[in-house]
Formats: structure tokens, C-alpha cells, sequence
């Protein structure tokens, strides 16, 4: 079993999909911003974060699970805990 990733590991390589994707500079991305909100994202560019997270990171993020996410921080919550699932 592989051991679990945590979210210091994870927050920097979330931030530099957002960076690549939207633009916004990875040093802004923190766990308390919002994407909709703080970040300016809209919903199109919000499922393409999500999709970049599943494949660089190697998790699976359900439609229902990712409209709850409205932070940064919940999206690496989430796959901190789906890696540590595996």
C-alpha cells in the first residue's frame, strides 16, 4: 500500500495546476482562498483544475464531492485523504 500524502506535499502541487490553468500565481493559492471568490475562477476552469488534480495526483473526484468544494483547501483535504485511502 502506498503510503498517504499529506497536505503540505499536496498544497504546492494543487497551486501550481491552478497557476498553469488560470493563471493565478501559485503564491496566492492557500487553503483558505476560494476558487469562485478570492481566485476569480469560474466553474468551467474550476472542473479543469479538478481534472488535472485526478490526473497528476492519481485521484478520483466525484461530480457530487467536487460542487461542495469551494476552497482550496477543501480540494487538498480531499486528496490527502483519497491517497491516504489507497
Amino acid at each position: 500500500m502506498k503510503p498517504s500524502t499529506d497536505q503540505q506535499e499536496l498544497l504546492p502541487r494543487v497551486a501550481a495546476i491552478v497557476e498553469q490553468l488560470s493563471g493565478v500565481p501559485a503564491a496566492e493559492v492557500t487553503p483558505d482562498k476560494t476558487f469562485a471568490g478570492d481566485l476569480e475562477l469560474d466553474s468551467l476552469c474550476i472542473v479543469e483544475i479538478a481534472f488535472a488534480v485526478q490526473e497528476e495526483i492519481g485521484v478520483d473526484i466525484p461530480e457530487d464531492d467536487l460542487a461542495r468544494m469551494s476552497t482550496v483547501g477543501h480540494l487538498v483535504d480531499f486528496a490527502a485523504r483519497a491517497t491516504g485511502e489507497r
